[in-house]
């Protein structure tokens, strides 16, 4: 488990890195910018407790819910090929992600862990760690538990996984690529910095994690390229140190309404 997250990390940034040097969106941003470390730790302890809770969550709706699955429909399911799984897991997976994202944003106690995301202000490839395992175990466990229940291959899985962590650090990253007319097909970097943006026209958009699709559906797209966001960040009060940012969502403490409440109350 460590030695795989070792290796995702090293590889990011032998990719990203060149990257977001050679294609930056913004060319004042430096390598070691502000809260490295921080995503570091995200990265690394962060990476380990969030494949422990995904895997507790899904391990409880197969538990709860896999027995309610015909046996027909598990075969019909692992019976196509797995490319169309992997497609397929894909789409189920990302309405799952959007729902659960969205709930995030709208519920004030969850918001308190989803903040801590938010609280990135220099968008990179390694500021998509910052994730709080609470968030991140539930968002992603509970996505992928229909997937799980249905019977989809292993092999689909993994395909599944590989580009969605890649996808993750792209969308997060400082490399300026816009994907063209594909943009509203899959999400672009410039996509998912929108849904970072600290002004009022961005706030609660764009909650899909890889199809925009999606948000289009729902009322939630925004998308304007150029210009880029002119800020980012969460006026929630976000400890600046990993231990303190793992803590804080249990604390009661003022200013965690959720993103869309501290709008209207500004």
């Amino acid at each position: 488990m460590l030695l795989d997250i070792l290796k995702h990390l090293f590889y990011g940034l032998i990719v990203f890195v060149p990257l977001e040097y050679l294609l930056p969106r913004f060319r004042e941003k430096k390598i070691f910018r502000s809260k490295w470390k921080v995503d570091i730790l995200y990265s690394i302890v962060g990476g380990i407790m969030n494949m422990i809770g995904t895997l507790f969550i899904i391990l409880v709706g197969y538990t709860l819910l896999g027995p309610l699955i015909p046996p027909q429909l598990k075969e019909l399911v692992s019976s196509q090929h797995f490319i169309v799984q992997a497609i397929e897991v894909m789409i189920i997976a990302d309405i799952g992600y959007y729902f659960v994202h969205r709930l995030f944003h709208q519920v004030p106690f969850l918001w308190k862990f989803h903040a801590i995301h938010h609280s990135i202000e220099e968008m990179d490839w390694l500021a998509a760690h910052r994730v709080h395992p609470v968030d991140q175990s539930l968002t992603r466990g509970i996505s992928l538990i229909i997937p799980s229940i249905l019977g989809f291959s292993p092999i689909a899985f993994t395909i599944f996984g590989f580009i969605f962590g890649w996808h993750s650090l792209l969308k997060h990253s400082n490399v300026n690529v816009g994907f063209g007319p594909l943009r509203w097909i899959m999400a672009s970097p410039i996509y998912h910095h929108w849904h970072h943006a600290d002004q009022e026209e961005a706030i609660d958009k764009n909650f899909a994690g890889q199809f925009p699709l999606i948000d289009i559906l729902m009322g939630t797209a925004i998308m304007s390229e150029p210009p880029s966001p002119e800020a980012y960040g969460t006026k929630t009060k976000v400890p600046d140190n990993f231990v303190d940012q793992i803590f804080a969502p249990f604390r009661r403490e003022p200013g965690t309404n959720s993103a869309s409440e501290q709008l209207q109350e500004s």
